[in-house]
């Protein structure tokens, strides 16, 4: 399948599913808010290197969790089975104990990535969340199935991934240019009005690709073992 219609199998899944669209709207509403909380706590107290290790920590344990529940819900897609909110996430904590356990690796590996200085490792990494929330496997052999599945295919981890992410550089330049407006208009409620829509006009942008990037991780992970969905997961018939 060509880069392009891979992408559009993706969208018709996620179309198909719209409950794929509301897990990734819940997760950034959560971490969002959380994030919101750490910080004023830190403003709270002056600042405190222990609560802002361990507020990390747990926003990382929750990122991921979530993330391992968004993961649940596109796999039950591609096999063109129900996607049933209450079961992905009963099904996640679950498996509590390996997501705590990856989290704080996984975000260290993300955080490198962003930086520029663990883009491979990170790579290498991207399938274990996958192996340890659908196959049920410890970090360690997840770690090892998704290095030998990188090794193989180095090429596949990045296909497709500029089209994942097109939802978030369209919303980014419009949204950029609210807040700034929101910030150097006079009148505070429409400057208030502006920022809001920008968050908002980010926040689809964001959730958008977070959907796209469930379904892709899935579906690369199926691929990698060998255990391609169904074709009737990607593709609408004529009658549909």
């Amino acid at each position: 399948m060509s880069d392009s219609g891979s992408v559009r199998a993706l969208v018709r899944v996620v179309w198909r599913r719209k409950e794929l669209v509301l897990l990734p709207g819940v997760a950034l509403a959560v971490v969002g808010g959380l994030l919101w909380l750490l910080i004023w706590a830190e403003a709270r107290v002056g600042g405190s290197v222990l609560l802002g290790v361990v507020g990390v920590v747990v926003l990382a344990v929750v990122a991921t969790f979530l993330n391992a529940v968004m993961l649940i819900a596109a796999d039950d897609a591609l096999w063109g089975r129900p996607v049933a909110i209450r079961s992905c996430y009963a099904r996640a904590a679950g498996r509590w104990r390996a997501i705590a356990g990856w989290a704080p690796v996984g975000a260290l590996g993300v955080v490198g990535a962003m930086l520029l200085v663990g883009m491979a490792w990170s790579l290498a990494s991207y399938l274990v969340l996958p192996a340890v929330v659908l196959d049920g496997v410890g970090v360690r052999e997840a770690r090892r199935r998704a290095r030998e599945s990188y090794r193989r295919d180095r090429g596949r981890f990045t296909e497709g991934s500029g089209a994942v992410t097109a939802p978030v550089l369209v919303t980014l330049l419009p949204s950029l240019v609210m807040f700034a407006a929101g910030l150097t208009l006079p009148g505070r409620g429409l400057g208030v009005l502006l920022m809001g829509g920008a968050a908002l006009c980010l926040g689809v942008g964001v959730t958008a690709s977070a959907s796209l990037y469930g379904v892709f991780r899935v579906r690369l992970y199926l691929e990698s073992k060998g255990a391609a969905a169904p074709e009737p997961a990607f593709h609408v018939s004529p009658v549909q």
